[in-house]
C-alpha cells in the first residue's frame, strides 16, 4: 500500500521512522545493487509504500496483520522471497496450516509469483517447504482485479461476436435512469448506480465497491431491458464478471440461497458448474480494440 512520503519521530524508541527497511539481508542487497548500477548512495532513503503481510482464516475469523516492511515503489519482488517465506515457516511452527498467498496485481507481486518457475508461463502453487505433503497456492487478489476490468473497460472500446462491449451502455442507462422529464422520475431501475460510477477520477478508481456494483447482475438486467440486442455482448461481459466475483466472494453457508445467486453458494468439490458462462478471450476483446 502506498504510504504518505515523511518522517515520524519515536518518542519511547527514539528514533526516526519511514525509512525503507526490508529486513538485514534485504537492506545489503538493495545497497549492493545500487552500488553496482552507479547510482549516488543514499544512507536513507524515505520509504514510499508498505509492504503488509496479513494473515486471515480460510474457515474461521481468524484476521490479524502479521508484519509490515517499509519499501519503495522500486522495491523487485525478488526481494519478497526471504520476507514472505520466513512468515510462512513462523506460521506453520505455531500450527498454522499455509494454504494461499494471495496479492494485489503489481509487478513486484507478479515477478514474486513467477520466481517459483520461471519457465512456468503461469504459476499458481508451489510446494510447501515446510510440509512437503502440501502446496501453497498464488492467488491475485479478486477485487484488485474487478476494479482493473472495470477501469480498462471505462477507457478501451471492447469488441465480441460483431458487436461492441462499450462503456456507453453503462453510461446511457445512467442518463436514462436519471431522466427528471420521465413518466414517473422516482423510479429508477438501478437505485445504487450514482455519478461516480460512471465519471470516475483518480479516487474513484480504486473502490471496489463501485466497481462491483457497475459490473453486476442488477446493471446487465437493466442494460439488457433499455439497450435490447445492441447490448448484448455487453450485457454478457457484465454477467460473467459478477459471476467471477460471486465465486471468489463466498463468505458463509447461506448468503447464496438468501440472495438468490447461484455463483455465491459454497463449493463443495473443485469443480464449478460454467455450463453457457464461456469467458471472452483475451484476444478476442484485443482484436476488437486494434479494429
Amino acid at each position: 500500500m502506498h504510504v504518505k512520503e515523511d518522517l515520524v519521530y519515536d518518542k519511547h524508541e527514539v528514533k526516526l521512522l519511514a525509512f525503507i527497511n526490508l529486513g538485514d539481508t534485504n537492506n545489503q542487497l538493495l545497497q549492493f545493487e545500487t552500488s553496482m548500477s552507479g547510482k549516488e548512495q543514499q544512507d536513507h532513503e524515505l520509504a514510499k509504500t508498505m509492504l503488509v503481510l496479513m494473515v486471515r482464516g480460510l474457515f474461521s475469523n481468524l484476521s490479524f496483520p502479521y508484519a509490515q516492511f517499509s519499501s519503495s515503489d522500486t522495491t523487485k519482488g525478488d526481494l519478497f522471497m526471504e520476507i514472505v517465506w520466513e512468515a510462512v515457516m513462523r506460521l506453520e511452527c505455531l500450527g498454522l496450516k499455509v494454504l494461499y498467498i494471495t496479492a494485489d496485481g503489481a509487478t513486484n507481486n507478479r515477478r514474486f509469483f513467477k520466481l517459483h518457475d520461471p519457465s512456468s508461463p503461469l504459476v499458481h502453487k508451489t510446494e510447501n517447504p515446510f510440509d512437503p505433503d502440501r502446496f501453497v497456492y498464488f492467488f491475485s487478489d479478486p477485487p484488485h482485479l474487478i476494479k482493473t476490468t472495470r477501469n480498462c473497460w471505462s477507457k478501451n472500446m471492447l469488441w465480441c461476436n460483431g458487436k461492441n462491449i462499450s462503456w456507453d451502455h453503462l453510461s446511457d442507462l445512467y442518463v436514462l435512469d436519471n431522466d427528471p422529464t420521465k413518466t414517473a422520475p422516482g423510479l429508477r431501475l438501478v437505485l445504487k448506480l450514482k455519478y461516480e460510477h460512471i465519471h470516475l477520477t483518480s479516487f474513484s478508481r480504486m473502490r471496489v465497491d463501485l466497481a462491483a456494483e457497475a459490473l453486476s447482475e442488477t446493471v446487465a438486467k437493466a442494460i439488457q431491458a433499455t439497450e435490447g440486442a445492441e447490448a448484448e455482448e455487453t450485457v454478457k461481459f457484465i454477467e460473467y464478471f459478477d459471476k467471477f466475483f460471486d465465486c471468489l466472494n463466498v463468505d458463509n453457508y447461506t448468503s447464496g440461497r438468501r440472495q438468490r445467486k447461484e455463483f455465491r453458494e459454497p463449493h463443495h468439490n473443485m469443480t464449478v458448474n460454467w455450463s453457457g458462462y464461456k469467458m471472452i478471450s483475451l484476444r478476442t476483446l484485443q482484436h476488437g480494440r486494434n479494429q
